[in-house]
């Protein structure tokens, strides 16, 4: 079979030379000069003609016709109509609606985060004030001439505000760390000597529960950090703040430094307190989120204390977790950058 213009204008040309070869036995010299000439003319002729007419209209119409074909079959095997014409009309409608289901209910929990959100500040935010007031009112009232309550009062309000100063200072520290605008101070230091001072600064309330705070094992006289002090010491200090807060009377909080690799250390604060439940694990970080929702706001506290720790680690490119086994205690563990 020809498959090519080419083969079919060679063989016509080739069966006019044939025709003009027997036409040759026939006829005279003269004649035998001129007929050759006049076929091999011909040939030449019709060879080209045959090449450009076969080549323009036979076979370009059979290419296109065949790319045609195969282009209807590629489409529909890739757009899988063969079987269904509506079937990618349906899918695309389908994948529509997901995407405006899915973009509705992120609608709907960042709605209901906000109003829980809002809801728990004016919580947090209307005791304290509550209790402020009424000591102030006690004391408008007569109490202030007092001796046996009017200090006493007085104290309690101021106990008050500074409640209420602390809420608002880790409301503006949680906003300015999720807008990206707190930039880190890192230097070098000694990551033991700061937890002596976290442990000196809350040795009190851990004498109030007879809580131990103490190193795990002998550590080395000095591990040197790259980070920022100021907030690794916010982190370690909510972190055993919490230890004593939900610990249990002649308890530990114990805090404990290994070496992980040549650059990095993990740290961990161990307790021996009434511990955590799975399903709260998952949402111990949100913000106001109490474990205990029944004690947690007479122990104190803004409800943002491990929000803020996750956030200030998570702004050193570090990790925090935790572990938890009810009424056993809880470990949370950290890491930082080695100096």
């Amino acid at each position: 079979m020809f498959t090519k213009p080419f083969h079919i204008t060679l063989a016509i040309s080739l069966t006019v030379l044939v025709v003009t070869s027997c036409s040759l036995l026939i006829l005279s010299d003269k004649e035998i000069w001129y007929t050759l000439s006049l076929g091999v003319i011909s040939s030449g002729i019709v060879f080209f003609v045959a090449q450009l007419l076969i080549e323009k209209y036979i076979y370009n119409r059979i290419r296109i016709l065949f790319n045609k074909v195969l282009n209807i079959t590629y489409e529909k095997r890739e757009l899988k109509l063969l079987e269904d014409p509506f079937e990618l009309f349906n899918s695309r409608i389908d994948s529509y609606l997901e995407k405006e289901e899915e973009k509705n209910q992120m609608l709907s929990i960042q709605q209901r985060f906000r109003r829980e959100y809002i809801g728990n500040i004016a919580h947090e935010l209307k005791t304290p004030i509550f209790t402020i007031q009424g000591y102030i009112s006690t004391l408008l009232d007569g109490g202030l001439y007092d001796e046996g309550i009017n200090i006493k009062y007085l104290k309690r309000a101021d106990r008050g505000v500074d409640r209420i100063l602390d809420l608002l200072e880790d409301l503006d520290l949680i906003t300015k760390l999720d807008s990206g605008e707190f930039p880190l101070e890192i230097e070098t230091f000694d990551i033991l000597q700061l937890t002596r001072e976290v442990f000196d600064s809350q040795e009190l309330k851990a004498k109030e529960r007879s809580i131990t705070l103490s190193f795990l094992g002998y550590p080395k006289k000095q591990i040197f950090v790259d980070a920022d002090r100021k907030r690794i010491f916010q982190v370690l200090s909510n972190l055993v703040v919490n230890a004593i807060k939900y610990g249990k009377d002649n308890g530990r909080v114990t805090l404990d430094f290994n070496i992980l690799s040549e650059d990095h250390l993990l740290i961990e604060i161990i307790d021996t307190g009434i511990g955590i439940y799975s399903e709260d694990l998952v949402r111990i970080f949100e913000r106001f989120y109490r474990v205990d929702k029944s004690g947690g706001r007479k122990l104190g506290g803004s409800g943002l204390g491990l929000s803020i720790v996750k956030h200030i680690v998570e702004a050193h490119g570090q990790t925090l977790n935790v572990n938890s086994v009810k009424d056993k205690g809880s470990t949370f563990s950290f890491t930082l950058k080695l100096a």
